[in-house]
């Protein structure tokens, strides 16, 4: 038998018969996936706040930012994905945007952005928390040492939590309250390395 026919039979079969990966694939509904790959935003993002490095926390939160926002575009939840997203931006361009006015223009930029994805999305006076999340977050990444940022992270954090306690989003709430230990440890590590 030519090596091409052998080849051919080789394909047809592996269509036939896929792997198990991509049967479990074709098994999730839309929101089983959504959910996937929230969750492994939120491992992201945890990993993100164990880094001691400003840098690296900056590269891994933006990445866990990215898979929120799959998530919401896979919910067609647009308004939460453009704002993941743009959250994904703004940490990451925080890592490399650190001098002059470019700085100041692009932190003033997402000031202004979310102020009006918060303005447009309003839901009552409970959307000033992640409000004050997503802007206060913007100050402290472009603005702050590493250590100070992360202490004003914790600032947003409390905000979150009782965004996520005023909705019951008790799922969220726990990925929060997680985010939040994991920084206080990294913290104090901080401070532990300055003091030596």
């Amino acid at each position: 038998m030519p090596a091409v026919d052998t080849l051919a039979v080789a394909f047809n079969l592996q269509l036939r018969n896929p792997p198990p990966l991509a049967a479990l694939i074709d098994t999730l509904d839309l929101h089983s996936l959504a959910y996937a790959v929230g969750s492994i935003g939120i491992v992201l993002e945890w990993r993100a706040y164990w880094l001691p490095g400003g840098r690296a926390f900056r590269r891994w939160s933006a990445t866990g930012a990215l898979f929120w926002a799959g998530q919401y575009f896979l919910l067609n939840a647009w308004t939460a994905g453009l704002n993941m997203a743009g959250t994904a931006l703004r940490t990451l361009l925080s890592a490399y945007v650190t001098h002059g006015a470019g700085k100041h223009w692009t932190a003033a930029g997402f000031t202004l952005a979310f102020a009006a994805f918060t303005a447009f999305s309003w839901q009552g006076p409970i959307s000033l928390a992640p409000g004050f999340a997503t802007i206060n977050t913007t100050v402290a990444l472009f603005y702050l040492d590493n250590r100070r940022m992360r202490i004003a992270l914790l600032a947003c954090s409390l905000a979150w939590i009782g965004n996520d306690l005023y909705w019951q989003a008790w799922p969220a709430l726990l990925a929060e309250s997680v985010a939040m230990l994991v920084n206080i440890r990294t913290i104090i590590g901080l401070y532990r390395q300055d003091s030596v």
